[in-house]
């Protein structure tokens, strides 16, 4: 016997399917913002991904991490020429690689820590993102199989042990707790008797590789870690600034030091993750040699193991600092007396920006606006000429500035050497052509650099190209041209051939 259905039933069924269909649609709209916007769907899908790859995961992958920018460029150079042999079509530089990179946001821009009077140096790493892309693509061409008993063990080991763990029940604890001993027991007297066999070669592999495939997902872990905090450091200046000072609870917390980094989620996980390890370092230290004693592995596979934990330890170190680091710069915006002075230009940027958006309706955006300013008393200049003032720089909780370095004498020489790192030595390549000149009455630059290797790696090609446009002769013909870049690397061009006929000035 059928049961009646009333009238509103089918109304609230495609209410139902209504719902559903708008969770689908939103859930499909947030995978299209991760296809447009997240850095490892985005190194994915560009189109270079294959030689994109392969060359962030040579040069910082594994243990390097993070390179300067200017290295990182010159490696990619160098790596280039290969690809292009294989097929790829890669026509640009290492340098546009890099920038394209970072644009990106598969690159994450850092400041390296400098002692005194050394100069800034601006590193780079790989972002969370392109280390799960990365990763994703190491497990597509080397999967795991399909079916392991240890990686079933593991789930089933993690699945008691929590169920256990998690157990309000103080008797159903202790019952596992005593099953967990009667096992271990009877694992000793088996070991009394020499009756407890080792692992087989063959699992006792299997398990390490299963190690090194649990923490291989560690590294863009820690990479959220930073992204994170960086975002949540971001968040508390934005409450800093507008706040409006008075009574403000937030603003007393940070001035008394109140750490909200560490108290976020991830500031909590970082800190409690950096405990376990610092807890289990020897230990685990002791287990990593016992392994590689004992279990077979591969040269590869054997490497990573010996460099987990130091690669945990100095990135833990690393996050720890910056963590610090920002809690710090935190606390001199509040305590420098600049916050009230932020206030007010951030007010006075968004009148500013509401007064735009009023007059956009009337407003062509290539109308021309006749303002006059009156000029302070500070007289105008260029920004180039500016030098930005680096808070993270200062340290407000040492007691005192640290002593001036005494002046030191530099040579010419040394002196020297700086400039040719962002100069072309001009002086050089003008004394190798007018050489050559004297020597056989002509020259070009394929003859010049036959005589004299290019110092400067292409820097010195560019600078002779120059000349030869200046003070040579167009001969109409092309001439091949070959050096080796700084790192040895052997490099060939094809320039219009100029020559030099007359000594150059």
């Amino acid at each position: 016997m059928g049961t009646a259905s009333s009238p509103g039933d089918g109304a609230v069924a495609r209410q139902a399917a209504g719902h559903g269909s708008a969770r689908r649609g939103q859930a499909a709209r947030g995978v299209r913002a991760l296809l447009q916007e997240h850095p490892g769907w985005v190194l994915l899908r560009s189109r270079n991904a294959a030689a994109a790859v392969v060359l962030l995961d040579r040069n910082l992958g594994a243990s390097r991490r993070r390179l300067p920018v200017e290295q990182l460029a010159t490696r990619i150079d160098d790596d280039l020429p290969e690809l292009r042999r294989a097929g790829f079509e890669l026509p640009y530089s290492g340098y546009f690689y890099v920038s394209e990179w970072i644009d990106e946001g598969v690159l994450v821009r850092r400041r390296a820590a400098q002692t005194a009077g050394e100069p800034d140096t601006e590193t780079l790493e790989l972002s969370d993102g392109a280390l799960l892309a990365i990763r994703f693509v190491s497990r597509l061409s080397k999967p795991h199989p399909a079916v392991t008993p240890s990686r079933l063990g593991t789930v089933l080991d993690g699945l008691h042990t929590l169920a256990a763990d998690a157990d309000p029940d103080p008797e159903a604890r202790l019952a596992a707790l005593l099953e967990q001993r009667a096992a271990l027991d009877t694992r000793i007297e088996r070991a009394r008797r020499g009756d407890d066999d080792p692992l087989p070669p063959d699992a006792a592999a299997e398990r390490a590789r299963e190690i090194l495939a649990l923490a291989g997902d560690i590294p863009a872990d820690l990479a959220r870690v930073r992204t994170e905090l960086e975002r949540t450091d971001r968040e508390l200046r934005r409450r800093l600034l507008e706040s409006d000072g008075s009574r403000d609870t937030f603003l007393d917390d940070i001035y008394r030091g109140v750490d909200h980094l560490a108290e976020s989620e991830a500031g909590r996980g970082l800190v409690a993750f950096r405990e376990l390890l610092r807890q289990a370092e020897h230990a685990a230290q002791d287990d990593v040699g016992r392994v590689l004693d004992t279990v077979h592995l591969a040269p590869a596979e054997a490497s990573a193991l010996r460099r987990l934990l130091p690669t945990l330890q100095d990135a833990a170190d690393e996050l720890t600092d910056t963590m610090a680091v920002l809690r710090r710069a935190l606390q001199r915006m509040v305590r420098s007396g600049e916050l009230p002075a932020e206030r007010a230009l951030r007010r006075l940027l968004g009148e500013a920006q509401d007064a735009a958006l009023a007059a956009a309706p009337d407003l062509a955006p290539g109308a021309e606006l006749r303002l006059t300013l009156p000029l302070g008393a500070v007289t105008p200049r260029s920004v180039g000429g500016f030098q930005p003032h680096n808070p993270g720089g200062e340290d407000v909780e040492a007691p005192h500035a640290a002593p001036a370095l005494p002046p030191r004498a530099v040579s010419l020489t040394a002196l020297r050497a700086l400039a040719r790192d962002s100069e072309i030595d001009v002086d050089e390549l003008r004394g190798h052509v007018n050489e050559r000149v004297a020597a056989v009455g002509r020259a070009t630059i394929a003859s010049v650099l036959a005589a004299h290797p290019a110092t400067q790696g292409a820097a010195s090609v560019v600078g002779l190209l120059t000349l030869a446009e200046q003070h040579g002769v167009a001969t109409g013909n092309d001439e091949d041209v070959n050096w080796r870049s700084s790192r040895g690397v052997a490099r060939r061009a094809v320039l219009p051939q100029n020559q030099f006929e007359e000594h150059v000035p």
